[in-house]
């Protein structure tokens, strides 16, 4: 079975993720989200899918949401802010780490679960455009995977990139880019 936590999972990807995880039960489990505001929604995720930790990006929400899952049998940890967001990220039963935070709020997170060695699927484009130069060596040094997840990221912008790690950090001087 594999694990996942999940970093945005209000937001499209997020949301779409979920579908994915609840469709599949015998093979996908969720122990950890990652939110910003959208707290009724977060609940009703935590209600269907109990993961033991959550993370809210805005901590004014923290007792609005726990009067939302008071009835909740299984009641997660909660936290808040980047602190919260990197808990998700890190968390010890996850394999798998999806990153939908939008923008470079992302990176840090990111940069923890893959110092952890969980594998990341990517949904976030300016981690990878603003960090390539040190989220790519990383993830090699701890034989992290980086799989695109709904990145809407051109083949340019994605060329750039990888051309840009490839002359400035990876000793090399070939790159491969595979589009499905």
């Amino acid at each position: 079975m594999q694990k996942f936590s999940l970093l945005g999972s209000t937001g499209s990807i997020g949301t779409q993720s979920l579908e994915i995880i609840e469709e599949h039960p015998e093979q996908f489990e969720l122990v950890a989200l990652g939110a910003g505001s959208n707290i009724e929604l977060l609940a009703d995720q935590i209600r269907q899918f109990q993961p033991s930790l959550v993370s809210v990006n805005d901590g004014s929400k923290v007792q609005q949401l726990k009067e939302l899952i008071k009835d909740v049998k299984k009641q997660p940890d909660i936290m808040t802010g980047q602190q919260g967001a990197i808990a998700v990220a890190e968390h010890p039963d996850a394999d798998t780490v999806i990153t939908g935070i939008v923008g470079c709020a992302g990176l840090q997170p990111t940069c923890r679960a893959i110092e952890a060695g969980k594998d990341i699927c990517l949904a976030n484009k300016e981690t990878l455009i603003a960090g390539a130069p040190y989220v790519l060596p990383l993830a090699q040094k701890h034989g992290v995977h980086i799989l695109p997840a709904g990145m809407r990221i051109s083949t340019d912008e994605l060329s750039c990139v990888l051309m840009y790690w490839v002359h400035n950090g990876a000793g090399s001087n070939r790159a491969s880019l595979t589009c499905k």
